[in-house]
């Protein structure tokens, strides 16, 4: 399951990032939310099937001088948890990735911050075990 989570990751966000076109045929400036088929990846603005779930699903991104902290602020049990964390940048390279387990407390993660990021585009994901791919697109 992990691989095919890592498939999904990688491949939207590089074919959304590196074609600078929107899977569902439009286009988007520097300034659109970063969109995907619905109900394959999920945003804050495009919740699709999920619709009012992503206030506990889209990763939360804060950025420090040192570090990238990713925050899925979503219950963690043994039924229902945050699977894991992706960082990629705007061509698809992984950043960094944390798999998270049932028992965690919480869905945070740590990232060092990339040299040369100032001004940049990435992309954090989020996967729910019952709630699928989320999708956050931040810039340093």
């Amino acid at each position: 399951m992990t691989s095919r989570r890592t498939f999904m990751t990688m491949s939207v966000a590089a074919a959304a990032a590196v074609t600078g076109t929107l899977l569902t045929g439009g286009t988007a400036s520097a300034d659109d939310e970063l969109e995907f088929p619905y109900n394959v990846a999920f945003t804050q603005k495009h919740q699709g099937h999920w619709k009012g779930k992503g206030t506990t699903h889209v990763p939360k991104i804060e950025i420090t001088d040192t570090e990238i902290i990713v925050t899925t602020p979503h219950p963690m049990s043994g039924e229902h948890y945050i699977v894991r964390h992706t960082i990629v940048d705007s061509k698809g390279n992984p950043i960094g990735q944390h798999t998270f387990a049932p028992t965690d407390k919480k869905a945070v993660s740590k990232y060092p911050l990339p040299e040369n990021s100032a001004g940049k585009k990435f992309y954090a994901t989020s996967f729910c075990n019952l709630h699928d791919l989320w999708v956050k697109k931040f810039k340093i």
